[in-house]
This record gives C-alpha cells, structure tokens and sequence, in this order.
C-alpha cells in the first residue's frame, strides 16, 4: 500500500479566564496559521465557550472554513470543566479540528485522579474547576490507513494523592485508555499540553506504553513551547524555555514510522496594524507531517 502524507499539529490556545486578553484577536491568527498548513487534524487545548468569549472553538472552526473554501474541518469539543451561571457561567476544555474521514463518534475519557481546588469565601466553600479529559476519535486516510487520535491536557498543579502526582496518574490512565482502546495494527497519535519536561515520570510513562516524542526523535533544537514564568503576549521575542506540548505516536506494528517536518507552530508574535506585537497564545505549538 502507498504512504499517504498527513500532517497534525497541536496547540494550547490560552483562553486567559477571566480576562481574554486579545482572546477574539489571537483566535484569528490561529485560523489563519491552521488554514495555511491544511493539516488533517489539529488538536486544541483550553477551547472555551462562555459569555464573555462566545464559543471560541467553534469560531475557530468556522474561519478556518471560510479561509479554506467551505466546510472542509469539523470540531469534536468536549468540556473538561466549568462554573457561573448567566453572564459569569463558562466551559472548558479540548478539541479536534479535522478534515479527515471519521469513523465513528469521538469517545471522552474523564480521569478518575484529578486535582480538588476549593477557596472559601464568607465562610463558604467552592470549588474551583480543574478537571481534565481526554478524547478520542478515528480516522481513516486516502490510502485506508486507520489513524486513532487522542488530544488531552494534563493538570498543571503540583498536587499528589497518596504520594502520587496527579499529572502522573492521569497519563497513566491516559496510555492505559489508548492499550483499551486502538489495536496495534493502528497507528496512535497522542497531541496535546502535557504539562511536563521530557524527562519526567509523566513522559517516560507514555514512553513505556510504546510512544515515541517526535520532537525528540526527528526534530532539532530544544523545541520549548512555554515559559515557565508566563510570556508577555504583546512582547516582540520569545522567552519560551521549557517544552511541555508534544505529539507523540505509537506506530502500528510492524511499520517503521516516517515523518517529516517536525518542527514549531506559530512560534513566532504577529506584527500588528498599530506596530505592536501578538503572540497567537502563552504557548507554542507542535506540527509534524507523517506518511502512513
């Protein structure tokens, strides 16, 4: 059977709750650099609809659409959390934008190990939201080769349940969901903000499950996507120093993987009408382009 080129990619949008600093504005320029690539599926972390915002993954969608001739990509959002109610009430969560052949309906996995954040106001407690999901969905390609795609975004807290960080107890879950549910014949593609550096216990435990960092195994330079003290959105360089978004794939059997192209997206701020500049979000993102 021939190869057929697909290329994917991953992005953390930062919705920046409550502020939505240049939210509407960024979320264009992040159409624009997706409609430029075409890839076959982008994964989007901190999708969020609410009042203030508006249904962002949906308005991401619908440019990219537009700039792409017609309805050529469908959104799978599945909210992880949310709170408020009438103008304060919000949702968030992740997404897969994708032009591919789906098979069926995209499937949710809600962790079991999540962090309880709770803050106590006029001797009332809250909680605050912080659970986490992944999802699923497969893909068939032009060539009938079945893609199976995951998108999550692990916690960012540093909190641990029996000595345990939740962060590693959630990709333990995450790479046990994959074993359940994609054969090994199928090529797995895990995307996504994990949270960590690649030596963490976090990474190695989706290494052990048989996947490979394509950042580190056919990409050069340190590939950082996030500043682990916050980035001035409007500055004119980077100050990213840590990488903490990946694409990760578990190669079908007996297929050596080929890949091209790995490198960053929107890795660099958009210069503006006024002269000023924009980051498109706090993070950088991941692309690559696979034959399969």
């Amino acid at each position: 059977m021939p190869r057929t080129a697909c290329t994917i990619l991953t992005l953390n949008i930062f919705h920046d709750l409550p502020m939505y600093r240049h939210l509407q504005r960024r979320c264009e320029l992040i159409a624009k650099a997706i409609a430029a690539h075409r890839p076959g599926v982008a994964a989007l972390q901190e999708v969020i609809r609410s009042t203030g915002s508006g249904d962002i993954g949906a308005a991401i969608r619908d440019r990219v659409n537009r700039l792409c001739g017609g309805k050529t990509y469908r959104l799978d959002y599945v909210a992880a959390d949310g709170a408020g109610d009438g103008e304060f009430s919000f949702d968030e969560g992740v997404a897969l934008l994708s032009r591919l052949e789906a098979d069926g309906p995209a499937q949710t996995l809600k962790y079991r190990a999540q962090v309880e954040m709770a803050t106590e106001v006029a001797g009332q407690r809250y909680r605050l939201p912080d659970d986490r999901i992944a999802i699923r969905r497969r893909f068939r390609l032009e060539n009938g080769t079945w893609l199976d795609f995951y998108v999550s975004h692990l916690t960012d807290r540093p909190e641990s349940i029996d000595g345990v960080a939740v962060r590693t107890m959630q990709a333990r879950e995450l790479a046990g969901w994959a074993a359940a549910r994609s054969d090994p014949a199928t090529t797995v593609i895990l995307a996504g903000d994990l949270n960590d550096v690649p030596d963490s216990e976090t990474i190695a435990i989706l290494k052990r499950a048989g996947f490979i960092d394509l950042h580190e195994a056919f990409g050069s330079g340190p590939g950082y996507t996030n500043d682990r003290n916050d980035i001035d959105l409007n500055a004119e360089s980077a100050t990213h120093n840590q990488r903490i978004d990946y694409l990760m794939m578990r190669p079908a059997n007996g297929h050596a993987p080929e890949v091209t192209e790995v490198g960053l997206f929107a890795d660099h701020p958009h210069l503006e009408n006024d002269g000023t500049w924009l980051w498109r979000s706090d993070h950088i993102g991941v692309i690559a382009t696979l034959w399969l």
